[in-house]
């Protein structure tokens, strides 16, 4: 039987776990967590330990902060780690670093998102280069349980997909604030503003979902000449909203840089 092993079980590594426990039930999962009170609510929904216990060919996924990541290593025997599988989706620890620490070249860095709490996560899994083709699939097949995963060989697209995907969530709630508060002040009431803007957000995604759309023929389809979208799309214009998304896109790539050192 294989064996994953989930170490953290903060919020992203207890949504990985119960993804494993409900999406693979043919799989032994096993959560490693210090927190006696952390390790108390998962029981009765996956094995849980205080500590790793290392197995050959186990499916490490490391969930935890990576300020703890030196400890973590340091806690394990030399060489314990060296038929292991590791999955990081710590952010900004790059694949020399945990390869270095771990005593392993078969690991692989993920990004999921926010949405992995309701199984919609993007998550953009890169591999080192020793990783072989059917350790990748095994990492891939351990992250669908919480929604898409996009397969990078490029390290660098980590830093773009910290903003895109992990940061994307945040920005794109933040530009939904400005739906809700619209139609709130025209006299909808909250929830019912929110469920117009959750909508229309659910539906856009649906339709880019679809064989050749793409955001701009979605928002030229829409556009009548000089109807009410082309009005909005022409005042986003005016207001250079897609250069200052860039920006902020950007900014956050930049930072996931700073952090990676």
């Amino acid at each position: 039987m294989e064996r994953i092993v989930v170490v953290g079980a903060g919020h992203m590594g207890s949504v990985v776990a119960g993804g494993l426990v409900d999406g693979v039930p043919q799989a032994e999962v096993v959560v490693v967590e210090p927190s006696a009170e952390r390790r108390a609510a998962l029981a009765g929904r996956a094995e849980v330990a205080a500590a790793y216990d290392p197995r050959p060919d186990d499916l490490l996924v490391l969930a935890i902060p990576p300020q703890a990541f030196d400890s973590f290593a340091e806690s394990l025997t030399p060489g314990a780690c060296a038929e292991t599988t590791v999955v990081s989706i710590m952010a900004g620890v790059r694949l020399e670093t945990l390869a270095s620490a771990l005593g392993t070249d078969r690991v692989l860095r993920a990004m999921p998102n926010l949405a992995a709490g309701v199984g919609q996560s993007m998550t953009v899994l890169c591999p080192g280069d020793q990783v072989t083709a059917g350790g990748v699939d095994r990492a891939r097949g351990a992250l669908s349980v919480i929604g898409e995963v996009l397969v990078v060989r490029d390290e660098s697209l980590l830093d773009a997909a910290t903003a895109v995907a992990g940061s994307g969530p945040a920005l794109v709630a933040y530009l939904a604030q400005s739906f809700t508060d619209f139609a709130r002040g025209a006299g909808f009431a909250p929830a019912d503003a929110l469920l117009l803007t959750s909508q229309v957000l659910r539906g856009t995604a649906a339709v880019l979902s679809e064989p050749g759309a793409t955001p701009e023929s979605l928002y030229r389809q829409a556009s009548t000449p000089n109807g009410t979208t082309a009005k909005g799309i022409a005042t986003l214009r005016q207001h250079r909203v897609g250069e200052s998304l860039r920006a902020a896109l950007e900014a956050a790539a930049e930072r996931a840089r700073e952090l990676a050192g």
